[in-house]
């Protein structure tokens, strides 16, 4: 039997949405950085705090199973200001790949919970859902 949580229907695809953490539809620029020191650049279409969706050129040279880093790009130029996520890829198609978060250090976790906080439509459910499933380990 599957565990308590609730689960959603996804209309568009008519299966089951199992995801624990609700996604926040937002476009930021972002490089995915792979072992090989391959730097993908391209942009998130949607994130939550467990993972996220980022669209790029030649997703077919990402394979799934690959940990890797995401820097989320949330200011450019001389005042950078960039959040970087440990993570591994768990799905990819045409566009992009599934995105799986892994760990952040606190001062990205400040940064990023601030951003998600800020562009939710529902910032206090989000809070909620993020005290019943934190989604990734912040590393000291």
């Amino acid at each position: 039997m599957e565990s308590c949580q609730e689960y959603l229907y996804n209309k568009k695809t008519m299966q089951i949405d199992r995801r624990k953490n609700a996604r926040n539809k937002v476009e930021i620029a972002s490089e995915l950085h792979l072992p090989d020191k391959t730097v993908f650049r391209g942009k998130i279409q949607n994130v939550s705090f467990s993972g996220a969706y980022f669209i790029c050129n030649r997703p077919d040279n990402i394979s799934v199973g690959t940990a890797c880093i995401l820097r989320l790009i949330l200011q450019a130029g001389r005042d950078a200001r960039q959040i970087q996520i440990n993570c591994m890829v768990v799905r990819k198609d045409d566009k992009g790949a599934g995105i799986k978060f892994v760990s952040v250090d606190l001062d990205g976790y400040q940064q990023f919970k601030n951003f998600m906080v800020y562009n939710s439509p529902d910032p206090n459910t989000l809070l909620e859902e993020l005290e019943k499933n934190p989604g990734l380990e912040i590393r000291k």
